[in-house]
């Protein structure tokens, strides 16, 4: 059975999409490379109770890491589509 080295590409890895659990909230001015939205909207989404965002920090900081779950934010784009229709 031949192994894969860094160099040789499977074919069964091309045609399957990259889909993290998670994904870091993008930067100011920037927007996430999966969907293509920008922080502010994530925001809108977690106060109106769409999705949930989880923000990881070490007790006592006032800065962290926020996380947007991939799942979440797929479900509601899909959802928005089919109301479109």
């Amino acid at each position: 059975m031949p192994v894969n080295t860094p160099l040789q590409i499977d074919a069964s890895t091309e045609a399957t999409p990259i889909r993290p659990e998670t994904f870091r909230l993008p930067r100011p001015g920037q927007r996430d490379p999966f969907f293509g939205l920008p922080r502010t909207t994530y925001y809108e989404l977690e106060n109106a109770g769409r999705i949930r965002l989880i923000r990881l920090r070490k007790r006592g900081n006032i800065r962290g890491i926020t996380l947007i779950p991939f799942d979440q934010v797929r479900a509601y784009l899909r959802a928005m589509t089919t109301e479109v229709r």
